[in-house]
Protein backbone atom coordinates (compact mmCIF):
# COMPACT_ATOMS: atom_id res chain seq x y z
CA UNK A 1 0.00 0.00 0.00
CA UNK A 2 1.08 3.58 -0.89
CA UNK A 3 0.88 6.73 -0.13
CA UNK A 4 2.07 9.38 -2.87
CA UNK A 5 -0.20 12.08 -1.60
CA UNK A 6 1.81 12.86 1.86
CA UNK A 7 4.70 12.47 -0.26
CA UNK A 8 3.48 15.29 -3.13
CA UNK A 9 1.82 18.16 -0.33
CA UNK A 10 4.21 17.83 2.29
CA UNK A 11 7.93 17.94 1.24
CA UNK A 12 10.71 19.94 3.30
CA UNK A 13 7.76 22.18 5.18
CA UNK A 14 8.95 25.02 7.41
CA UNK A 15 7.74 26.50 9.87
CA UNK A 16 9.19 30.06 10.58
CA UNK A 17 7.31 30.95 14.26
CA UNK A 18 7.44 33.45 16.35
CA UNK A 19 8.78 31.71 19.63
CA UNK A 20 7.61 32.89 22.67
CA UNK A 21 8.45 32.28 26.84
CA UNK A 22 6.71 29.23 26.89
CA UNK A 23 5.28 28.78 23.32
CA UNK A 24 4.45 29.33 19.58
CA UNK A 25 3.23 32.01 18.65
CA UNK A 26 2.55 32.64 15.19
CA UNK A 27 3.30 30.27 12.02
CA UNK A 28 4.63 32.89 9.57
CA UNK A 29 5.64 30.34 6.52
CA UNK A 30 3.90 27.69 5.71
CA UNK A 31 5.33 27.20 2.02
CA UNK A 32 7.52 24.07 1.34
CA UNK A 33 11.48 24.56 0.16
CA UNK A 34 13.69 23.01 -1.37
CA UNK A 35 17.05 21.07 0.05
CA UNK A 36 19.23 24.91 -0.79
CA UNK A 37 17.13 26.78 1.39
CA UNK A 38 16.94 23.53 4.60
CA UNK A 39 21.08 23.66 4.21
CA UNK A 40 21.00 27.19 4.42
CA UNK A 41 18.88 27.49 7.07
CA UNK A 42 19.63 25.18 9.64
CA UNK A 43 23.13 27.01 11.00
CA UNK A 44 21.87 27.69 14.52
CA UNK A 45 20.47 27.30 17.78
CA UNK A 46 17.74 29.82 16.96
CA UNK A 47 17.16 28.00 13.61
CA UNK A 48 16.38 24.80 15.90
CA UNK A 49 14.81 26.70 18.48
CA UNK A 50 12.92 28.12 15.92
CA UNK A 51 12.11 24.85 13.86
CA UNK A 52 10.79 23.03 17.48
CA UNK A 53 8.72 25.79 18.16
CA UNK A 54 7.06 24.92 14.42
CA UNK A 55 6.74 21.53 15.32
CA UNK A 56 4.95 21.98 18.47
CA UNK A 57 2.41 24.46 16.61
CA UNK A 58 1.87 21.95 14.12
CA UNK A 59 0.79 19.41 16.84
CA UNK A 60 -1.32 21.79 18.26
CA UNK A 61 -3.32 21.78 15.18
CA UNK A 62 -3.53 18.65 14.33
CA UNK A 63 -5.06 17.23 17.95
CA UNK A 64 -7.12 20.98 18.28
CA UNK A 65 -8.77 21.50 14.34
CA UNK A 66 -12.23 20.10 14.32
CA UNK A 67 -12.11 18.93 17.75
CA UNK A 68 -10.04 15.76 16.48
CA UNK A 69 -8.45 15.10 19.97
CA UNK A 70 -12.33 14.49 21.01
CA UNK A 71 -13.12 12.87 18.26
CA UNK A 72 -11.00 9.67 17.68
CA UNK A 73 -10.20 9.38 21.73
CA UNK A 74 -13.87 10.64 23.10
CA UNK A 75 -16.65 10.48 21.46
CA UNK A 76 -17.02 6.74 20.73
CA UNK A 77 -16.37 5.54 24.29
CA UNK A 78 -19.89 6.20 25.29
CA UNK A 79 -19.27 9.38 27.13
CA UNK A 80 -21.51 11.65 24.82
CA UNK A 81 -24.78 11.60 23.14
CA UNK A 82 -24.45 13.92 20.14
CA UNK A 83 -27.15 16.23 18.76
CA UNK A 84 -27.19 15.05 15.71
CA UNK A 85 -29.70 18.08 14.48
CA UNK A 86 -26.88 20.25 15.51
CA UNK A 87 -23.83 18.41 14.75
CA UNK A 88 -25.00 16.00 12.17
CA UNK A 89 -21.48 15.09 11.37
CA UNK A 90 -20.13 13.99 14.71
CA UNK A 91 -23.34 12.35 15.91
CA UNK A 92 -22.43 8.94 14.45
CA UNK A 93 -19.33 8.69 15.66
CA UNK A 94 -20.52 8.29 19.71
CA UNK A 95 -21.99 4.74 17.98
CA UNK A 96 -18.53 3.80 16.04
CA UNK A 97 -19.84 5.19 12.79
CA UNK A 98 -16.66 6.30 11.28
CA UNK A 99 -18.35 6.33 7.53
CA UNK A 100 -20.14 9.75 8.92
CA UNK A 101 -16.59 11.47 9.03
CA UNK A 102 -15.84 10.41 5.45
CA UNK A 103 -18.95 12.12 4.22
CA UNK A 104 -18.69 15.86 5.80
CA UNK A 105 -17.33 18.72 5.14
CA UNK A 106 -14.05 17.90 6.63
CA UNK A 107 -11.06 15.57 5.39
CA UNK A 108 -10.36 13.43 8.54
CA UNK A 109 -7.12 11.89 6.70
CA UNK A 110 -3.51 11.74 7.89
CA UNK A 111 -2.16 14.33 5.48
CA UNK A 112 -1.74 16.90 8.30
CA UNK A 113 -0.19 14.57 10.62
CA UNK A 114 2.69 13.58 8.42
CA UNK A 115 3.14 17.75 8.40
CA UNK A 116 4.10 17.21 11.77
CA UNK A 117 6.14 14.42 10.78
CA UNK A 118 7.69 16.42 7.65
CA UNK A 119 9.03 19.11 10.13
CA UNK A 120 10.42 16.69 12.80
CA UNK A 121 12.41 14.86 10.54
CA UNK A 122 13.66 17.72 9.10
CA UNK A 123 15.18 18.59 12.99
CA UNK A 124 16.43 15.11 13.35
CA UNK A 125 18.02 15.24 10.44
CA UNK A 126 19.44 18.76 10.57
CA UNK A 127 20.37 20.11 13.98
CA UNK A 128 22.78 17.02 15.02
CA UNK A 129 24.49 18.93 12.29
CA UNK A 130 24.97 22.31 14.30
CA UNK A 131 28.14 23.13 16.17
CA UNK A 132 27.55 22.89 20.06
CA UNK A 133 28.86 26.30 19.76
CA UNK A 134 25.84 27.80 17.68
CA UNK A 135 23.99 27.57 20.78
CA UNK A 136 24.12 30.17 23.81
CA UNK A 137 22.39 27.02 26.21
CA UNK A 138 24.73 24.16 25.57
CA UNK A 139 22.36 21.95 26.57
CA UNK A 140 19.36 23.04 23.84
CA UNK A 141 20.89 21.39 21.12
CA UNK A 142 20.45 17.81 22.96
CA UNK A 143 16.94 18.87 24.39
CA UNK A 144 15.87 20.00 20.78
CA UNK A 145 17.24 16.10 19.61
CA UNK A 146 14.94 14.66 22.30
CA UNK A 147 12.13 16.77 21.80
CA UNK A 148 11.78 16.09 18.08
CA UNK A 149 12.23 12.26 19.04
CA UNK A 150 9.45 12.56 21.44
CA UNK A 151 6.98 14.27 18.99
CA UNK A 152 7.97 11.41 16.29
CA UNK A 153 6.78 8.97 18.80
CA UNK A 154 4.19 10.32 20.15
CA UNK A 155 2.42 11.63 16.40
CA UNK A 156 3.11 7.48 15.29
CA UNK A 157 1.61 5.79 18.39
CA UNK A 158 -1.46 8.42 18.25
CA UNK A 159 -1.73 7.64 14.38
CA UNK A 160 -1.50 3.68 15.21
CA UNK A 161 -4.56 4.00 17.70
CA UNK A 162 -6.57 5.58 15.40
CA UNK A 163 -5.66 3.74 11.51
CA UNK A 164 -3.63 0.79 13.00
CA UNK A 165 -0.76 0.55 9.92
CA UNK A 166 0.13 3.46 8.82
CA UNK A 167 3.34 4.46 6.62
CA UNK A 168 6.58 4.53 8.75
CA UNK A 169 8.37 7.58 7.20
CA UNK A 170 11.61 8.49 9.43
CA UNK A 171 13.47 10.63 6.70
CA UNK A 172 12.67 14.37 5.40
CA UNK A 173 11.74 14.76 1.82
CA UNK A 174 14.21 17.98 0.52
CA UNK A 175 13.02 17.85 -3.09
CA UNK A 176 9.19 17.10 -4.07
CA UNK A 177 11.09 15.62 -7.44
CA UNK A 178 12.86 12.84 -5.29
CA UNK A 179 9.56 12.22 -2.81
CA UNK A 180 8.75 8.08 -2.99
CA UNK A 181 5.76 6.43 -1.99
CA UNK A 182 5.55 4.93 1.26
CA UNK A 183 3.96 1.46 2.32
CA UNK A 184 1.82 1.34 5.13
CA UNK A 185 4.19 -0.69 7.66
CA UNK A 186 2.41 -2.95 10.62
CA UNK A 187 1.17 -1.08 13.58
CA UNK A 188 3.87 -3.86 15.60
CA UNK A 189 7.00 -2.46 13.86
CA UNK A 190 5.52 1.61 13.96
CA UNK A 191 5.52 0.90 18.01
CA UNK A 192 9.00 -0.60 17.93
CA UNK A 193 10.06 2.64 16.03
CA UNK A 194 8.05 4.88 19.09
CA UNK A 195 9.90 2.50 21.76
CA UNK A 196 13.00 3.09 19.70
CA UNK A 197 12.66 6.98 19.36
CA UNK A 198 11.36 7.48 23.20
CA UNK A 199 14.57 5.61 24.03
CA UNK A 200 16.58 8.22 22.52
CA UNK A 201 14.42 11.37 23.39
CA UNK A 202 14.80 10.12 27.30
CA UNK A 203 18.96 10.24 26.70
CA UNK A 204 18.88 13.65 25.48
CA UNK A 205 16.46 14.86 27.88
CA UNK A 206 15.99 15.44 31.65
CA UNK A 207 13.49 15.86 34.60
CA UNK A 208 12.15 19.86 35.09
CA UNK A 209 12.46 23.12 33.13
CA UNK A 210 15.42 25.38 33.17
CA UNK A 211 12.71 27.44 31.74
CA UNK A 212 9.59 27.44 34.40
CA UNK A 213 7.70 28.88 31.65
CA UNK A 214 8.30 25.81 29.51
CA UNK A 215 6.56 23.60 32.60
CA UNK A 216 4.88 20.81 30.71
CA UNK A 217 4.44 22.56 27.20
CA UNK A 218 7.67 20.99 26.08
CA UNK A 219 8.75 17.78 26.44
CA UNK A 220 10.81 16.73 29.08
CA UNK A 221 12.35 13.65 30.06
CA UNK A 222 8.86 13.02 31.97
CA UNK A 223 7.03 13.35 28.95
CA UNK A 224 8.75 10.57 27.14
CA UNK A 225 8.46 7.95 30.26
CA UNK A 226 4.86 8.35 29.79
CA UNK A 227 4.93 8.24 26.53
CA UNK A 228 6.82 5.21 26.97
CA UNK A 229 4.31 3.42 29.48
CA UNK A 230 1.25 4.13 27.15
CA UNK A 231 2.94 2.54 24.33
CA UNK A 232 4.11 -0.94 26.90
CA UNK A 233 0.43 -1.07 27.51
CA UNK A 234 -1.08 -0.70 24.48
CA UNK A 235 1.22 -3.35 23.65
CA UNK A 236 0.15 -5.68 26.78
CA UNK A 237 3.78 -5.68 28.08
CA UNK A 238 2.47 -4.83 31.62
CA UNK A 239 5.84 -5.50 32.98
CA UNK A 240 7.72 -2.91 30.69
CA UNK A 241 4.89 -0.61 31.50
CA UNK A 242 4.50 -0.85 35.23
CA UNK A 243 8.55 -0.32 35.32
CA UNK A 244 8.34 3.08 33.27
CA UNK A 245 5.29 4.40 34.86
CA UNK A 246 7.24 3.83 38.76
CA UNK A 247 10.18 5.36 37.56
CA UNK A 248 8.26 8.31 36.33
CA UNK A 249 6.19 8.95 39.91
CA UNK A 250 9.07 8.57 41.73
CA UNK A 251 11.73 9.99 39.70
CA UNK A 252 9.63 13.29 38.09
CA UNK A 253 8.64 15.20 40.55
CA UNK A 254 5.59 15.15 39.86
CA UNK A 255 2.19 15.92 42.55
CA UNK A 256 -1.82 15.67 42.65
CA UNK A 257 -3.07 18.46 42.94
CA UNK A 258 -5.54 18.83 46.26
CA UNK A 259 -9.52 19.25 44.91
CA UNK A 260 -9.50 22.22 46.08
CA UNK A 261 -6.97 23.17 43.49
CA UNK A 262 -8.43 20.91 40.64
CA UNK A 263 -9.20 23.80 38.10
CA UNK A 264 -5.66 24.52 37.58
CA UNK A 265 -5.16 21.25 36.19
CA UNK A 266 -6.95 22.05 33.00
CA UNK A 267 -5.85 25.60 33.04
CA UNK A 268 -2.50 24.15 32.92
CA UNK A 269 0.46 23.90 34.38
CA UNK A 270 -0.01 22.06 37.42
CA UNK A 271 2.15 19.96 39.57
CA UNK A 272 0.67 17.12 37.97
CA UNK A 273 0.99 17.91 34.38
CA UNK A 274 3.21 16.05 32.29
CA UNK A 275 2.90 16.84 28.50
CA UNK A 276 0.13 19.89 27.65
CA UNK A 277 -0.56 21.41 24.14
CA UNK A 278 -0.29 25.17 25.05
CA UNK A 279 -4.09 27.32 25.31
CA UNK A 280 -3.37 30.40 27.21
CA UNK A 281 -5.36 33.46 26.19
CA UNK A 282 -3.15 35.79 28.10
CA UNK A 283 -0.31 34.27 24.71
CA UNK A 284 -2.95 34.93 21.97
CA UNK A 285 -3.30 31.25 21.69
CA UNK A 286 -6.95 31.18 23.39
CA UNK A 287 -9.20 29.04 20.94
CA UNK A 288 -11.75 30.54 18.94
CA UNK A 289 -15.35 29.70 17.57
CA UNK A 290 -14.74 30.02 14.16
CA UNK A 291 -13.41 27.81 11.45
CA UNK A 292 -14.08 24.68 13.86
CA UNK A 293 -10.35 25.50 15.63
CA UNK A 294 -10.86 22.91 17.88
CA UNK A 295 -11.01 22.73 22.04
CA UNK A 296 -14.04 22.37 24.10
CA UNK A 297 -17.17 24.58 22.34
CA UNK A 298 -19.01 21.48 21.59
CA UNK A 299 -19.55 20.62 25.67
CA UNK A 300 -20.46 24.00 26.48
CA UNK A 301 -23.28 26.33 26.60
CA UNK A 302 -24.89 29.31 28.69
CA UNK A 303 -24.25 30.33 31.46
CA UNK A 304 -20.75 29.21 30.58
CA UNK A 305 -20.83 30.56 26.91
CA UNK A 306 -22.96 33.62 26.89
CA UNK A 307 -24.02 33.80 23.38
CA UNK A 308 -24.17 30.02 23.14
CA UNK A 309 -28.02 28.84 23.62
CA UNK A 310 -27.57 25.10 22.00
CA UNK A 311 -25.43 22.22 23.36
CA UNK A 312 -23.53 20.49 20.49
CA UNK A 313 -22.53 17.50 22.55
CA UNK A 314 -24.77 16.93 25.81
CA UNK A 315 -23.16 14.24 27.92
CA UNK A 316 -24.51 10.77 27.83
CA UNK A 317 -26.49 10.76 31.21
CA UNK A 318 -26.82 7.30 31.68
CA UNK A 319 -23.00 6.42 30.91
CA UNK A 320 -22.16 9.56 33.71
CA UNK A 321 -24.78 8.39 35.99
CA UNK A 322 -23.74 4.50 36.22
CA UNK A 323 -19.98 5.64 36.42
CA UNK A 324 -19.94 8.24 38.97
CA UNK A 325 -22.46 6.16 42.04
CA UNK A 326 -20.81 8.25 44.83
CA UNK A 327 -22.38 11.20 45.50
CA UNK A 328 -19.43 12.29 47.52
CA UNK A 329 -17.19 12.34 44.47
CA UNK A 330 -16.10 15.84 44.14
CA UNK A 331 -14.91 15.70 40.64
CA UNK A 332 -19.11 15.58 39.60
CA UNK A 333 -19.48 19.01 40.91
CA UNK A 334 -15.84 19.95 39.55
CA UNK A 335 -16.51 18.52 36.07
CA UNK A 336 -20.18 19.17 34.85
CA UNK A 337 -23.08 21.20 35.39
CA UNK A 338 -26.86 19.47 35.56
CA UNK A 339 -25.45 15.91 34.14
CA UNK A 340 -27.55 14.23 37.38
CA UNK A 341 -30.35 15.86 36.56
CA UNK A 342 -30.54 16.75 32.05
CA UNK A 343 -30.41 15.11 29.26
CA UNK A 344 -28.34 18.11 28.52
CA UNK A 345 -25.41 18.38 30.81
CA UNK A 346 -22.28 19.81 30.35
CA UNK A 347 -18.90 18.88 30.54
CA UNK A 348 -17.23 22.16 32.21
CA UNK A 349 -13.75 20.83 32.97
CA UNK A 350 -12.25 22.77 30.40
CA UNK A 351 -14.68 26.21 30.85
CA UNK A 352 -11.86 29.42 31.29
CA UNK A 353 -13.76 31.32 29.10
CA UNK A 354 -12.38 34.90 27.81
CA UNK A 355 -14.01 37.45 26.03
CA UNK A 356 -12.18 39.10 22.89
CA UNK A 357 -14.49 41.49 22.76
CA UNK A 358 -14.75 42.75 26.36
CA UNK A 359 -18.30 43.06 27.54
CA UNK A 360 -20.40 42.33 24.24
CA UNK A 361 -19.40 38.84 25.03
CA UNK A 362 -20.05 37.77 21.53
CA UNK A 363 -16.63 36.33 20.70
CA UNK A 364 -15.79 33.93 23.68
CA UNK A 365 -11.79 32.78 24.07
CA UNK A 366 -11.26 29.12 25.71
CA UNK A 367 -8.05 29.51 27.88
CA UNK A 368 -7.34 25.98 28.82
CA UNK A 369 -4.85 23.63 28.26
CA UNK A 370 -5.07 20.23 26.34
CA UNK A 371 -4.08 17.57 28.58
CA UNK A 372 -2.02 14.83 27.03
CA UNK A 373 -0.47 13.06 29.92
CA UNK A 374 -1.04 14.47 33.86
CA UNK A 375 -0.03 11.84 37.22
CA UNK A 376 -3.16 10.30 37.83
CA UNK A 377 -3.12 9.40 34.48
CA UNK A 378 0.18 7.58 35.04
CA UNK A 379 -0.58 6.35 38.60
CA UNK A 380 -3.48 3.91 37.42
CA UNK A 381 -1.84 3.10 34.19
CA UNK A 382 0.54 1.69 36.81
CA UNK A 383 -2.31 0.17 39.12
CA UNK A 384 -3.62 -1.13 35.64
CA UNK A 385 -0.19 -3.22 34.90
CA UNK A 386 0.26 -4.06 38.47
CA UNK A 387 -3.26 -5.67 38.69
CA UNK A 388 -2.33 -7.20 35.26
CA UNK A 389 0.79 -8.95 36.85
CA UNK A 390 -0.92 -10.37 40.09
CA UNK A 391 0.13 -7.89 41.96
CA UNK A 392 -2.80 -6.03 43.38
CA UNK A 393 -1.24 -5.43 47.17
CA UNK A 394 0.71 -2.72 44.62
CA UNK A 395 -1.59 -1.29 43.05
CA UNK A 396 -4.43 -0.68 45.49
CA UNK A 397 -2.53 2.40 47.20
CA UNK A 398 -2.34 3.87 43.53
CA UNK A 399 -6.25 3.35 43.07
CA UNK A 400 -6.91 4.81 46.55
CA UNK A 401 -4.16 7.67 46.21
CA UNK A 402 -6.56 9.00 43.29
CA UNK A 403 -10.46 8.24 44.91
CA UNK A 404 -9.06 9.79 48.11
CA UNK A 405 -8.28 13.45 46.28
CA UNK A 406 -11.91 12.88 44.52
CA UNK A 407 -13.16 12.61 48.30
CA UNK A 408 -14.92 8.93 47.60
CA UNK A 409 -14.24 5.90 49.99
CA UNK A 410 -11.03 3.54 49.38
CA UNK A 411 -11.60 0.70 47.40
CA UNK A 412 -12.35 -2.65 49.65
CA UNK A 413 -13.59 -4.98 47.05
CA UNK A 414 -11.98 -8.31 45.42
CA UNK A 415 -8.64 -8.51 43.87
CA UNK A 416 -7.82 -9.79 39.97
CA UNK A 417 -10.88 -8.85 37.48
CA UNK A 418 -13.23 -7.09 40.25
CA UNK A 419 -10.37 -4.73 40.79
CA UNK A 420 -9.35 -4.67 36.92
CA UNK A 421 -12.76 -3.31 36.47
CA UNK A 422 -12.42 -0.98 39.46
CA UNK A 423 -8.70 0.59 37.98
CA UNK A 424 -10.89 1.25 34.38
CA UNK A 425 -13.48 2.97 35.57
CA UNK A 426 -11.25 4.90 37.96
CA UNK A 427 -9.41 6.09 35.16
CA UNK A 428 -13.02 6.96 33.46
CA UNK A 429 -14.08 8.87 35.97
CA UNK A 430 -10.64 10.53 36.34
CA UNK A 431 -9.91 10.98 32.61
CA UNK A 432 -13.25 11.86 31.44
CA UNK A 433 -13.38 13.71 28.32
CA UNK A 434 -9.81 13.95 28.32
CA UNK A 435 -9.10 11.77 25.04
CA UNK A 436 -8.66 8.88 27.11
CA UNK A 437 -11.60 6.79 27.05
CA UNK A 438 -11.86 5.14 23.86
CA UNK A 439 -8.41 4.06 23.72
CA UNK A 440 -8.65 2.80 27.32
CA UNK A 441 -11.46 0.73 26.44
CA UNK A 442 -9.77 -0.97 23.39
CA UNK A 443 -6.80 -1.66 25.28
CA UNK A 444 -8.66 -3.32 28.00
CA UNK A 445 -10.97 -5.29 25.26
CA UNK A 446 -13.95 -3.71 27.68
CA UNK A 447 -15.54 -1.34 25.39
CA UNK A 448 -18.49 -2.80 24.47
CA UNK A 449 -19.77 -2.88 28.23
CA UNK A 450 -19.69 0.71 28.34
CA UNK A 451 -20.52 1.67 24.84
CA UNK A 452 -23.97 -0.41 23.86
CA UNK A 453 -25.06 1.32 20.56
CA UNK A 454 -21.22 0.02 19.28
CA UNK A 455 -21.51 -2.78 16.65
CA UNK A 456 -20.14 -5.97 18.07
CA UNK A 457 -19.36 -7.19 14.51
CA UNK A 458 -17.67 -3.79 13.85
CA UNK A 459 -15.66 -4.26 17.18
CA UNK A 460 -14.86 -7.73 16.65
CA UNK A 461 -13.56 -7.93 13.13
CA UNK A 462 -11.33 -4.83 13.63
CA UNK A 463 -13.57 -2.16 12.91
CA UNK A 464 -12.45 -0.47 16.11
CA UNK A 465 -9.86 1.02 13.79
CA UNK A 466 -10.79 4.20 11.06
CA UNK A 467 -11.10 4.16 7.82
CA UNK A 468 -8.99 5.84 5.52
CA UNK A 469 -10.36 8.73 3.99
CA UNK A 470 -11.36 7.88 0.68
CA UNK A 471 -10.40 11.19 -0.50
CA UNK A 472 -6.54 10.26 -0.35
CA UNK A 473 -7.23 7.85 -2.99
CA UNK A 474 -7.49 9.93 -5.75
CA UNK A 475 -3.62 10.73 -5.68
CA UNK A 476 -2.85 6.98 -4.95
CA UNK A 477 -4.06 4.18 -6.85
CA UNK A 478 -2.32 1.80 -4.82
CA UNK A 479 -3.22 2.44 -1.65
CA UNK A 480 -6.00 -0.81 0.01
CA UNK A 481 -8.41 0.36 2.57
CA UNK A 482 -8.42 -1.01 5.79
CA UNK A 483 -9.70 -4.64 5.97
CA UNK A 484 -13.07 -4.05 7.76
CA UNK A 485 -13.68 -0.57 5.95
CA UNK A 486 -13.79 -2.34 1.95
CA UNK A 487 -16.56 -1.91 0.37
CA UNK A 488 -18.57 -0.17 3.38
CA UNK A 489 -17.73 3.76 2.08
Amino acid sequence: MQNAYINRKLVAVFLLVLLGSSSCKKILDLQPHNSTFTDAYFKTGQDANTAIAGAYALLRSVLLNNYSWHVYGDLPSGEYSVNGGLDAFNQPICNGQFIGLNVGPWEWNWQNYYQVLQQVNLIIAKVPEIPASAFTNPDLKNQIIGEAYFIRAYVYFYMSRIWGDVPLKLAPDLDVSQAQTIPRSPATAVWAQCLADCQTAESNLVFGYADLSQTAVRANKGSVLALRAHIEAWKHDYSACEKTADTLIRQGGYQLEDSAHYAQVFIGKSREGIFEINVNYGQNEGIATANNAGGYFPTLARPFIASQGNLNWPINHDYVVNLYTDTADIRYAKFFYQAYTSNQGQTIKYANVYYADGSVQSDPRLSNNLNIFRLPDIMLLRAEALNKLGRDADALPLLNAVKERAGIADYTGAGGTDMGREILEERLRELFFEGQAYYDLIRTGLLLDYNENFSPDQYHNGGWVWPIDPSMFKDDFTLVQTKYWQGKL
